[in-house]
């Protein structure tokens, strides 16, 4: 029996097939994640979304395309632009904190929108932010850590993120390929336990905070968006 099939840590990757609309990939609950929750929003020119945080921080992650971002709740609003790059490979990514029990909707301009779409339970009173490219948020002003990597056609990255991820938390990683023969190796570990793991275009993997990585090779040239929470 081969080290996938008999070790207890592994979690096949999910795939997110481009769909319009909301997808929910991940919630608290499944695949021993607790407090994350991971979707992708996808709008075609000119569609518009509306929801609502509830009892969750939101963080949108514009991955390609421009949208008109409108949140709004009592005096707390933040009307604004998210969005500047084509793809995931052009650039950084505009990002907007909304606090919890906030509407907010998203107006897609005429290249659509894809966005996405990361929660986790928070009641703090923390201000809505709508930032730009390049642009960062104060750790203390959200429960919600994020960071993209752009990854080289042949990359050993284990070392920096094993420093970046914050010890004993859940994570989430989507991961994308310019072309269908990338692919990303992932050493996961567990007490004295590792287990390999590999991703490809479009698969999302989920690290419980029982669980470390510590090392990852990928070979194509590749993005990676990493979320934990921060409390």
């Amino acid at each position: 029996m081969d080290a996938e099939a008999q070790s207890p840590i592994i979690k096949k990757p999910k795939n997110y097939t481009p769909t319009e609309g909301y997808t929910e990939i991940i919630t608290p609950g499944e695949m021993d994640i607790t407090k994350l929750h991971f979707g992708i929003l996808n709008l075609a020119p000119q569609a518009t979304f509306f929801n609502h945080s509830e009892d969750t921080e939101v963080v949108l992650i514009a991955l390609g395309g421009r949208c008109t971002l409108l949140v709004g709740h009592n005096g707390n609003k933040a009307n604004g632009i998210l969005g500047e790059r084509p793809d995931v490979f052009h650039g950084e990514a505009c990002v907007a904190y909304i606090p919890h029990h906030t509407t907010y909707e998203v107006l897609a301009g005429e290249m659509g929108i894809e966005v996405a779409v990361c929660k986790v339970p928070s009641y703090a009173e923390s201000a809505a932010i709508i930032l730009q490219a390049g642009e960062t948020i104060d750790e203390s002003e959200t429960h919600l850590r994020i960071w993209e990597r752009t990854l080289s056609a042949k990359a050993d990255v284990g070392t920096t993120d094993a420093h970046m991820m914050l010890t004993g938390e859940e994570a989430i990683c989507l991961h994308r390929f310019r072309d269908a023969s990338g692919v990303a190796t992932f050493d996961i570990t567990r007490t004295v336990e590792t287990a390999r793991v590999q991703l490809y275009h479009n698969n999302v993997l989920v690290v419980p905070k029982q669980d470390n990585i510590v090392a990852s090779i990928a070979k194509g040239i590749g993005y990676q968006l990493w979320v934990q929470p921060d409390f």
